[in-house]
């Protein structure tokens, strides 16, 4: 479930733990588990929150400081390289496509992680919303030229 925005992501409170995956943001992720975010300790409390109530997957979106990942097993930090912005529309909704891509392909959260950051660099460094450019192949191609892969 991507919130889409601390306003919206209210009408998930009563939801959380009914669907597989969340990504929300430092925001949505405070107003959903009550937990206030100051640290990195807090960012794993908040995702502790959501495993405990039933998701698989938790992503939450740190803005420059990248993704923070868990499934309760695996977990860890990833961030995101430097990349000059050109337009930051559709930067999650191509996060989440990567990480659904991935875990549809079985991959580990970490490659879903890693995968979605792909898809999200195509997006922020294209004029459009939606990079007409962006494959598996180009998102790959990406990952090497940042060094996450």
């Amino acid at each position: 479930m991507d919130t889409v925005s601390a306003t919206k992501s209210i009408k998930a409170k009563d939801v959380i733990g009914k669907f597989h995956t969340i990504k929300p943001n430092k925001l949505e992720a405070e107003i959903l588990s009550g937990i206030s975010i100051k640290n990195e300790n807090d960012v794993e409390k908040a995702s502790q929150y959501f495993l405990n109530e039933g998701v698989k997957n938790v992503f939450i979106s740190l803005g420059e400081k990248g993704i923070y990942y868990s499934n309760g097993v695996t977990k860890g930090y990833l961030r995101s390289p430097k990349v000059k912005v050109v337009n930051a529309n559709g930067a999650g909704d191509s996060f989440l496509a990567g990480v659904i891509y991935s875990t549809l392909r079985n991959e580990s959260i970490y490659e879903a992680a890693k995968f979605g950051v792909g898809c999200s660099l195509l997006t922020i460094c294209h004029e459009n919303t939606i990079n007409p450019n962006i494959c598996i192949e180009s998102v790959n191609k990406k990952l090497k030229e940042t060094g996450l892969c």
